[in-house]
This record gives structure tokens, C-alpha cells and sequence, in this order.
């Protein structure tokens, strides 16, 4: 094999050495770095105070500035029947709430 040859080999293994490193990244995983790459995930722009009548199946926190364009604080629930509702952190029933999903083993991950 030629010099140029054993160059072009080498360039193309550090290429695709560099490509590996890059890919290893996570994009948002477990660290707490700010996500940065592609769409921010949905979430809630506006809250509201009112009473969730359905049972809760899941629950999320999110908090202020966790993702570009999720600016606000909202306690996110997730019903039996797959609705999202966007709750005000400072309902007044909200800390009841929580505490009985509590004590059925449903705490809010923070998103």
C-alpha cells in the first residue's frame, strides 16, 4: 500500500472515530445539563387551578426554564384515561392531592 493510501486510511478512521465519540452523548439523559438538541418535548405553557375529578395514573413536575420554551412551573397529570392536565403549582387542594397519590405509590418524576 502506497503512503497516500495508508493517509486516506488513517483520515477515514479518525473521521469515524470522531463520528463514535459523538454519538456516545447522551442528548438528555440522566445528567443535569440543559436539553440543547432538537425539538423540546411537550409541555405545559399555561396551568390551571382547577380540581382533577378522574383518576391519576401518572405525575410529573416540571419546573421553570427545564427546557427551552417550557418556561413555567406546573405539576403535570397524567389520567387513566390518557388526559394531560397542566396544574397550578399553588392550587390550593393540589398538596392533598399529592400525598394521597403518595400513599398509592404515584410520586411526581421532575421532568
Amino acid at each position: 500500500m502506497s503512503s497516500s493510501g495508508n493517509w486516506r486510511v488513517a483520515i477515514i478512521c479518525a473521521t469515524v472515530l470522531l463520528f463514535l465519540h459523538v454519538q456516545g452523548h447522551q442528548k438528555n439523559g440522566m445528567s443535569d445539563e440543559l436539553y440543547t438538541d432538537g425539538p423540546d418535548p411537550d409541555c405545559c405553557k399555561t396551568t390551571s387551578p382547577a380540581r382533577i375529578k378522574e383518576h391519576v395514573k401518572s405525575c410529573y413536575e416540571q419546573r421553570p426554564n427545564t427546557f427551552r420554551n417550557c418556561k413555567i412551573h406546573s405539576y403535570i397529570f397524567i389520567t387513566v384515561s390518557n388526559q394531560t392536565y397542566c396544574v397550578d403549582p399553588d392550587a390550593s387542594w393540589l398538596p392533598s392531592r399529592l400525598e394521597k397519590l403518595a400513599a398509592r405509590g404515584i410520586t411526581c418524576e421532575v421532568m
